[in-house]
């Protein structure tokens, strides 16, 4: 019998189609495996870079990073946290992997938007009390209100000064004319007892007066010039300021730019009289030329009289004093009519004396006389805010305040007294000086700034300080002022008062005491009397009476509060680095890596279609290959 292997050869073809299509399906399956396989074995490999973070930075400020110089080293050790997942990939032959960054983010890209957010996500965990009792915006609605103020009246109360000087230089003219009615009478009495020696002698000094008469007058000019142009300058200069005012606020400032002005004007009725002065003086002095021929001329007939001709000596000599004598009375009369000078000037110096004296010298008057101020410095070339960089996004009111809590909390200020390179770190953040005495400095100089325009609010809110004020000012001035100067006189007593006030408030802060931002009349430390002590003490008194309000700290957090934020980044950044550096001398906080986006690529064999018996059905295949996955991850 024939025998025929048709279907034989027909199920062989059949087995061989099947078993390609489930090895291919398999291979297929295999592939998607290996590339899961190796997506887990990434993650875990880059979880595991990423558990290397900074110990140090972690213990000391609360922030995750971690510390790689270059890219080709996170790559390294990604690849080094893979080789277990290579070695045991078993049927998923992955070897030979290979990473390539496409982008890594360190703590300082982006204006340090990423230690912020380090920050943030820090700070949500805990609880804090913060400094603000209700929104932080409208209290510094209050602050720049004080800040505004204090520009405008500091100002305003150099400007007083001025006005003041031209009353002193009235009040100088105005002497010398009473020096000069005083000699006119000693005349008189010297031509009543004949002594013509006397009359040439004082002859001589009403000249002196006189001839000094145009210089007063133009050294009046000079400072009425100087007061009208500053003015002009420091109204053309707070104008923005006074726009910024709240309305009861501005409405006070403007009422008493009026009485600068209505000053001014008043100043510019009195140059008419003053200026003629001059022209007098010359008119006076030619009278007091001829008096002096006159009396030449007398004591040349006392000289060479005959006594032969005794009638005619006593004529010469009679015509003679009669001559001198209505020279004498005939003398012009100079007078300053106007209503000028200071009639406790004395007590004005004093003021002035002060304000100098706080504003020159503030610093060294507010130092606890427990404490010395730090010498430290530091050498900023290598600092991250030497680079700073853009891209800065901006933050909402509630992580505006985590920040700020986060920076009262991991950062120390003048009353915490730590050893560490620089011991006023929240004044660094807030200034950027590389010297701990230039940044307490600056502080010191901006917290004072917001104090007493603070204060010279109280003060004019405060019926009793003010009638305590105008008191002063009327008997600093007298009654035989303008009556603007007095106005003006109390204006320079109300700025110096809260100078003051401010300066005590300063020193109780850095002695560890609280003090309010808007404070009430038993918050008040000084009066009108004990102001003057200061000059005499070069004091300003104990510092143990702050209990209430808020801390050193709690100001510095306001004013960092509205600082630059890239600025204020950065410089945190700073003191981090030399802080960590002491310890790890090569520290940089631009090594510190925040997150990293990344491909890993490694080549593989294939299984089944390398069996050998099928292999050939596969032959237009590689037998090696290469797969890739992406890997991110951010603290």
């Amino acid at each position: 019998m024939k025998k025929r292997g048709s279907v034989t050869v027909f199920i062989a073809l059949i087995f061989v189609c099947i078993s390609a299509l489930i090895c291919a399906l398999l291979e297929s399956a295999r592939t998607s495996s290996a590339r899961l396989y190796l997506q887990t074995a990434g993650d875990s490999a880059i979880d595991s870079l990423f558990s290397r973070y900074h110990r140090v930075m972690w213990e000391n400020y609360r922030i995750f990073a971690l510390e790689s110089e270059s890219d080709d080293n996170i790559g390294d050790l990604i690849c080094e946290y893979m080789k277990p997942y290579v070695k045991y990939s078993g049927m998923y032959r992955i070897q030979n992997p290979n990473v390539s960054l496409n982008k890594k983010i360190c703590l300082n890209d982006n204006g340090g938007m990423y230690l912020e957010q380090e920050i943030i996500d820090y700070m949500k965990l805990g609880t804090f009390e913060s400094i603000f009792d209700g929104s932080p915006d409208d209290l510094w609605k209050d602050i720049e209100d004080a800040k505004s103020m204090e520009k405008i009246t500091s100002d305003y109360g150099l400007s007083s000064r001025e006005a003041i000087d031209v009353e002193k230089a009235l009040k100088r003219l105005s002497e010398n004319i009473d020096a000069q009615e005083k000699i006119k009478l000693k005349m008189k009495e010297a031509l009543n007892t004949k002594n013509l020696g006397e009359l040439k002698k004082l002859s001589d000094n009403l000249k002196k007066k006189l001839k000094k008469i145009p210089e007063l007058v133009k050294k009046y000019e000079r400072k009425a010039d100087k007061m009208s142009a500053k003015l002009r300058e420091i109204e053309a200069k707070n104008s923005s300021d006074l726009n910024k005012l709240s309305n009861s606020n501005k409405e006070y400032i403007e009422g008493e730019i009026e009485k600068f002005k209505d000053y001014v004007d008043k100043d510019s009725e009195r140059r008419l009289e003053v200026t003629a002065l001059s022209l007098q003086s010359e008119s006076m002095i030619t009278e007091l030329d001829n008096l002096d021929c006159d009396i030449e001329s007398l004591q040349s007939v006392l000289d060479e009289a005959d006594e032969d001709d005794e009638e005619d000596y006593d004529s010469e000599i009679s015509e003679g004093w009669d001559r001198v004598s209505d020279d004498i009375y005939s003398l012009g009369e100079m007078k300053l009519n106007c209503k000028h000078g200071i009639a406790d000037e004395d007590k004005e110096d004093k003021l002035k004396q002060i304000k100098d004296m706080i504003a020159d010298g503030v610093f060294s008057l507010v130092i606890p006389a427990n404490r010395t101020v730090s010498d430290k410095s530091i050498n900023t070339l290598s600092l991250p805010s030497n680079a700073a960089t853009g891209g800065y996004t901006g933050r909402n009111l509630a992580e505006r305040l985590l920040i700020d809590e986060y920076m009262g909390e991991y950062f120390a200020d003048f009353t915490d007294d730590i050893n560490t390179p620089l011991s006023y770190e929240l004044e660094y953040i807030l200034n950027g000086d590389s010297s701990d005495r230039a940044n307490l400095e600056s502080a010191v100089l901006k917290l004072l700034a917001i104090r007493e325009g603070l204060n010279y609010m109280h003060i004019i809110r405060d019926s009793a300080k003010m009638q305590l004020a105008t008191e002063l000012a009327a008997a600093i001035s007298g009654v035989l002022c303008l009556p603007q100067i007095t106005f003006i006189v109390k204006f320079l007593i109300i700025a110096v008062w809260a100078l003051v006030e401010s300066a005590i408030d300063i020193k109780g802060l850095l002695s560890g005491g609280k003090v309010p931002v808007i404070k009430g009349g038993d918050d008040w430390h000084t009066d009108l009397d004990s102001i003057f002590n200061i000059l005499s003490n070069n004091d300003l008194g104990n510092s143990d009476e702050f209990k209430r309000g808020i801390n050193y700290e709690g100001y510095l957090k306001m004013l960092l509060y509205i600082e630059d934020p890239v600025k204020r980044n950065f410089r945190m950044m700073d003191i981090m680095q030399i802080d960590i550096g002491v310890g790890q001398k090569d520290f940089l906080i631009k090594d510190m890596v925040y997150g990293v986006d990344a491909n890993i690529s490694c080549g593989a064999k294939r299984l089944f279609s390398d069996i050998s018996f099928f292999a050939g059905q596969f032959g237009g295949l590689n037998l090696g290959y290469e797969t890739e996955v992406r890997v991110e991850k951010i603290y």
